[in-house]
């Protein structure tokens, strides 16, 4: 008798169209499947990404977690064999192949953080052949500035994804992300008792037209890892996140501009020198240049779009501690 699921009566209920549709499908175990299809991905140095989905504290982080252990120990299994070794094409110093190990590290509340983290980590030459890494949220800021830029910097990182074979796991209460991930997970049953999360198993296609195609593979058992130094670390972690939302700081792009203001008027004071006559030396023009060039030699880590640099400027002008150009922000304000 195959492995799967005890549901209750009324736990059964949503399921039942799903057990409809897929008959087969909703008695199969597709643990192992899985497991052999994440191998092969490796094996065959692919982006290994999932997607989890499920309902708020039903253990959607301990599955993504668990899934990261599954996929060091495996890669790290075919690392020792010599034939593994023999297609990496990277020039000297380019990236680290070695073990990798997953911890704290390699967890991020947010898109913005992994790609603020994977971009720095390349600057410093720190970025690691086929590491996973778990991406807690994917946040949007719809309407905000730079919401677009957004966009395309993530697509940016996708692209060191591929080249570098990083490999992702994106946990998202509300809907699987669809971005080149082979499967997407729903935690359907967290057994407390057995000290499992069941899931159910999707299997993602891109169709010809553009759209996706969802497809009920099976029921995969996600045991909880045994690491409960991490555990406790990563709660901890979540908590810290959930202060920062409490605090407003809930659009890190907002943040991140901050940011830029900070270092601008710590490392580029002389730009809001004033002359005797009480104005700036330098206009708001050649302050947005500087914006510009900061971006294009790696000072400032985020590609600001126009609109934001001028809200940047704008900042600059607020921020600044020089009596004559705080009255400048305050008429800016007004």
């Amino acid at each position: 008798m195959a492995d799967l699921p005890r549901f209750g009566q009324d736990e059964l209920v949503p399921l039942l169209e799903l057990r409809r549709q897929y008959p087969h499908e909703f008695m199969s175990n597709k643990t192992e499947y899985f497991q052999r299809e994440m191998a092969r991905y490796i094996e065959e140095k692919r982006v290994w990404r999932n997607s989890i989905m499920g309902e708020t504290r039903g253990g959607k982080s301990e599955v993504g977690s668990t899934i990261c252990y599954w996929y060091v120990n495996l890669y790290n299994h075919f690392l020792e064999k010599p034939d593994f070794k023999k297609s990496f094409d990277f020039k000297k110093g380019e990236i680290l192949i070695q073990k990798i190990e997953f911890g704290i590290d390699f967890v991020y509340d947010n898109q913005m953080v992994y790609k603020s983290k994977q971009k720095d980590r390349v600057a410093k030459n720190q970025l690691i052949y086929a590491q996973i890494h778990q991406i807690d949220e994917h946040k949007t800021s719809i309407g905000g500035i730079g919401s677009f830029s957004e966009i395309i910097e993530t697509e940016n990182i996708n692209n060191i994804s591929a080249k570098y074979n990083q490999s992702e796991i994106w946990i998202e209460p509300d809907a699987l992300q669809t971005m080149n991930c082979p499967f997407g997970l729903e935690v359907k049953k967290k057994d407390t008792v057995c000290k499992v999360n069941w899931c159910i198993l999707w299997k993602i296609d891109a169709l010809p037209t553009g759209g996706t195609q969802f497809k009920f593979v099976g029921w995969v058992k996600i045991p909880l890892h045994c690491n409960q130094k991490f555990r406790d670390t990563y709660n901890q972690l979540k908590n810290s996140w959930i202060r920062k939302e409490l605090t407003g700081r809930n659009d890190e792009r907002n943040y991140r501009r901050l940011e830029a203001v900070k270092y601008i008027l710590k490392h580029y004071p002389t730009y809001f020198e004033v002359k005797e006559n009480g104005k700036p030396v330098y206009g708001s023009g050649k302050i947005t240049d500087l914006v510009r060039l900061l971006m294009v030699k790696g000072e400032l880590d985020s590609n600001f779009n126009n609109e934001e640099i001028i809200s940047i400027v704008n900042q600059c002008y607020l921020l600044n501690e020089n009596p004559k150009l705080m009255e400048k922000g305050k008429k800016l304000r007004a």
